[in-house]
């Protein structure tokens, strides 16, 4: 009985010293809250908070929606501190916690300048300091993009480090990372909402028809270099990842009106909302047009695109678009969602092509979009489909079709390893391309043109120490047409001294697939005319292309070539023949002409003294002439030609000595090592420099004229001497002219001369030489064919540096530079045989931006900035030409009327506001001053 007392007593005991001991722990409070900017009222992800008192030391950092939670609290009286870079620091303080209470603490933060060290997500698809990114990153955050007044938010774009923007219209930009840019360009990776935004099948970025309106977006970030370790085959320029705002972040309708010169007018449309607190929607909606600059006639390069064009055909420079998107996204939990969107797009403008300039009418686009996130899983699918509307292509007015689809399926995982100190991310995806284009594109393709890739991908991101992290991805691609896998690794060593400086060493390999166009194009660029009458085709190579080759017919001077032409003449148009010209048919069709001409009119073009009928009767000329007849006078012999390719813009011949069949397109490979740094000086100044080397290996070059014409430069005098030595061999022809006191030399050469407006000069082609797969049937017209190559081997080394600081607490300087070893790269360069292989980067080696913001008290702010290009060559397709270097100013201001009409703002932007007028890219007309004025309304 004694023992169970005593038992029952220290069980008592027990329980009421635990009792004791853990009252405080389920007494404690939690301080959660929204830390948000005071002007704008955008939520800030990535704040410090930290909570303090005597005996408490804690705090946490804001969610990507700006919310924070501190949990654990004794109840007391604290201290809280709230910062973030750019932004004035907070101390809230006498901040009571009672026993079991959630207080909610709502923190504005006043600007001070610019955000150096943004949350991202891009570079390693999880969340990171841009600082800690193991790759160069640049984040645009929504105040910088508000500002960005102008048709399409690429204008966000122009002053980000090591981005070439070529803009060839009002609302049309060339936009690449690191150079090797084109005319329809789709180098650059380009994403909205983890959806690949460029146009499907074709693989070009439109910027100006992507859901991408400056009003909806939250920020936009930048990866510089390869990714394709994380996102697949052609990622080996680098990400431009639009990411837009939610409805549960971002609640409220914004409505904004823009005009400015060149008609142009602007109307961005958005609402977002939530619904019993689960459901969220957004709807987005933009209009926006203008008179777009034009080609000028009198210009000698403005004139030689014009005259490309069919005759009859004039530009239509009215540009108009509109775009609209839907977003229905659902939360089951704070960390589960599902969100699906869809959208459709049309825009009217001209477009530069790989195959010459095109209309784009009622051109756009519509996709859908389904994505699932639960935690730290990832998935999704989505659909772009093409619509081209009633586009057509100005070299021959004929239409485009294209209802090709994109169709996509991805999954990842993020694993955190050790409380996340180390975290594991792997994923698979997978891509289908079904072109359809009623055969207006893909034309003999049509039905062979399907592309599917597969793949899958892992990478381990380990933290040695608190110092030292290193990261390792591998994936792995299987290409149906390439019919093999790809691997593709990427190894990264970051170095972080402190939280303000990181030193970054880097490989990346990469691998491009030639896309749809590369491997299947088959499109006439130009119909023959009486100026040109040869039909101008572009094709695709993904069985390669052959020259056929005959012994019979000869070579070519100065070379071992024994190709086959066909035939310009329209009497055996299409044939096969030698390359150059036998002397027999031709004198057949001179002495044709020659037969017909009237005695007294040819004895008016002979010299003294065969022009003195007492020399030389009538009777005794029309024997002469009758016996110069082949049938009589035989002419035999070989006129051989030669070989050149040519320019289409500037129409002049490059001559060759031989042609060199083309294989079958393989897979671009892109092996970059890169050295970075980035460091923050007293939270104010933010340095980057990155130094990098890259090697490419057979990628795929713009398309170039692959048919030479052949000439026949030395017709006149091997004619000369094969009909002088017929007229030898005729006696009594010969023998009747020695009585008139004439050579058989001298009468060859007279009528060699009497005939030379009728033979082709060394300028005029007589045949083209077109590989098998493109020859042309007897009676048809020949074709000039465009077509894509791989080339070999290439190498080249760049910088990128740039410098942001924030002087005071109104004014902050931005100012950055890029420059690459070489902007041209000829066979020798990329380790060609062939001396007219060459590569052109289409950017500049050398550029620099750089400016400034300034905010001034009641919501007032003005910024500047400067860019200068170096002028650069241009090869891309029938774009072939030279850009001068070119400087350009853009200035703006912004008033945040929120004193008078919360939410209401006005912003102007002048581009180039110095009329400098200048070209940036070949092909597109010169660009002037373009200004707008955009006011905006925000209500929730």
């Amino acid at each position: 009985m004694e023992s169970r007392m005593k038992c029952r007593l220290l069980t008592c005991l027990c329980v009421a010293v635990f009792c004791f001991l853990a009252s405080p722990v389920y007494a404690q409070g939690t301080l959660t809250g929204k830390v948000t900017d005071s002007e704008t009222g955008d939520p800030l992800p990535g704040a410090n908070v930290v909570v303090t008192s005597a005996d408490v030391q804690t705090g946490a950092a804001t969610n990507t929606s700006g919310e924070f939670s501190v949990r654990n609290l004794p109840a007391g009286t604290y201290t809280v501190i709230v910062s973030y870079i750019g932004y004035e620091k907070k101390v809230l303080t006498d901040v009571q916690v009672a026993s079991g209470e959630t207080k909610t603490l709502d923190v504005s933060l006043v600007l001070t300048g610019i955000e150096i060290n943004p949350i991202a997500v891009t570079a390693s698809r999880r969340t990171e300091k841009a600082l800690e990114a193991p790759a160069s990153i640049s984040v645009l955050e929504a105040r910088e993009i508000v500002q960005a007044v102008a048709p399409s938010s690429d204008q966000v774009l122009l002053n980000v480090t090591g981005l070439d923007a070529a803009q060839t219209g009002i609302d049309r930009r060339e936009i690449v990372l690191r150079g090797f840019n084109n005319a329809f360009s789709g180098e650059a990776y380009v994403l909205t909402d983890n959806r690949q935004a460029a146009v499907a099948s074709l693989g070009v970025n439109m910027h100006s028809i992507m859901p991408n309106q400056t009003t909806d977006l939250e920020r936009v970030e930048i990866v510089r270099g390869p990714g394709a370790a994380l996102y697949g085959a052609g990622v080996d320029e680098g990400v431009i990842h639009y990411i837009t705002k939610d409805p549960f972040s971002y609640p409220g309708t914004t409505l904004s009106l823009s005009g400015g010169n060149r008609s142009a007018f602007s109307g961005q449309f958005r609402h977002a909302g939530v619904i019993a607190g689960r459901l969220g929607y957004k709807l987005t909606a933009q209009y926006a047009r203008a008179n777009d600059w034009a080609l000028d006639p009198n210009d000698p390069l403005d004139r030689e695109q014009l005259e490309l064009d069919k005759e009859g055909l004039e530009r239509n420079y009215d540009y108009m678009k509109f775009n609209g998107n839907l977003l229905l996204e659902y939360r089951f939990s704070e960390n589960t969602t599902l969100t699906a969107t869809a959208g459709y797009s049309t825009l009217d403008a001209i477009v530069l092509t790989g195959i010459g300039t095109a209309q784009a009418k009622n051109f756009g686009y519509r996709y859908g979009q389904i994505r699932f996130v639960s935690g730290n899983f990832f998935a999704q699918t989505y659909l772009n489909v093409n619509d081209m509307g009633d586009s057509f292509v100005y070299g021959t007015g004929a239409d485009l079709v294209d209802k090709s689809k994109l169709w996509n399926i991805q999954a990842q995982y993020l694993m955190p390893i050790s409380g996340g100190r180390h975290n594991l991310i792997f994923g698979f995806d997978y891509d289908r391309t079904t072109p359809d284009t009623d055969g207006t594109i893909y034309g003999r393709n049509e039905d062979r043109d399907l592309i599917s890739e597969p793949g899958a991908y892992v990478q381990a991101q380990i933290g040695l120490n608190s110092k030292l992290d290193l990261t390792g991805a591998l994936r792995v691609d299987y290409n149906n047409l390439q019919d093999d896998f790809i691997l593709s690794p990427r190894v990264a060593l970051v170095i972080k001294p402190n939280t303000q400086h990181s030193f970054r060493l880097t490989y990346n390999k990469a691998f491009t697939s030639p896309g749809v166009t590369e491997n299947f194009l088959d499109i006439v660029a130009r119909e023959p005319d009486e100026q040109f009458p040869i039909r101008i085709r572009g094709r695709g190579s993904v069985d390669g292309f052959r020259f056929a080759r005959n012994p019979a017919f000869g070579q070519i001077p100065g070379s071992n070539s024994d190709l086959v032409a066909y035939s310009l003449n329209p009497a055996t148009l299409g044939q096969p023949q030698p390359v150059g010209l036998p002397v027999g048919p031709v004198y057949g069709a001179v002495y044709d002409a020659l037969s017909q001409v009237p005695l007294d009119q040819i004895r008016a073009l002979l010299p003294p003294p065969l022009n003195d009928p007492n020399v030389l009767p009538d009777q005794q000329l029309a024997g002469l002439i009758a016996l110069l007849s082949p049938q009589f006078t035989n002419v035999e012999g070989f006129s051989p030609g030669v070989l050149g390719l040519l320019n289409l813009t500037t129409q002049e011949i490059d001559v060759i000595s031989d042609v060199e069949d083309i294989k079958p397109l393989t897979i671009n490979t892109t092996h970059s090592f890169e050295v970075g740094y980035k460091g923050l000086i007293e939270n104010r100044v933010l340095f980057a420099v990155d130094v990098y080397f890259t090697q490419k290996k057979n990628f795929v070059g713009p398309l170039l004229n692959e048919t030479p014409f052949v000439f026949v430069p030395g017709l006149a005098s091997d004619l000369e001497a094969a009909l002088a030595q017929g007229i030898a061999n005729n006696t009594t022809l010969a023998a009747i002219l020695g009585q008139v006191g004439q050579t058989p030399e001298g009468v060859a050469a007279l009528i060699v001369q009497l005939a030379s407006e009728q033979l082709p000069d060394a300028n005029t082609p007589v045949a083209i030489v077109d590989p098998i797969e493109n020859a042309p049937k007897p009676g048809e017209a020949p074709e000039l064919m465009l077509a894509y190559r791989n080339f070999g081997k290439v190498n080249y080394y760049g910088v990128d540096a740039s410098l942001q600081v924030i002087a005071s607490e109104r004014l902050s300087f931005f100012g950055n530079l890029s420059w690459i070893s070489d902007d041209f790269f000829d066979n020798k360069e990329l380790n060609e045989t062939n001396t007219d292989l060459s590569v052109a980067l289409n950017a500049p080696s050398f550029k620099t931006k750089f400016g400034f913001s300034y905010r001034v008290p009641f919501g007032i702010s003005f910024n500047g900035a400067g860019r200068y290009v170096k002028g650069f060559p241009v090869e891309s397709g029938p774009y072939v030409g030279r850009i001068d270097n070119y400087f350009v100013v853009d200035v703006g201001a912004g008033y945040d009327l929120g004193r008078f009409a919360p939410g209401a703002r006005v912003d102007l932007l002048v581009q180039n506001v110095l009329n400098n007028k200048h070209r940036e890219f070949i092909g597109a007309p010169k660009i002037g001053r373009f200004g707008m004025l955009q006011l905006s309304y925000t209500f929730r």
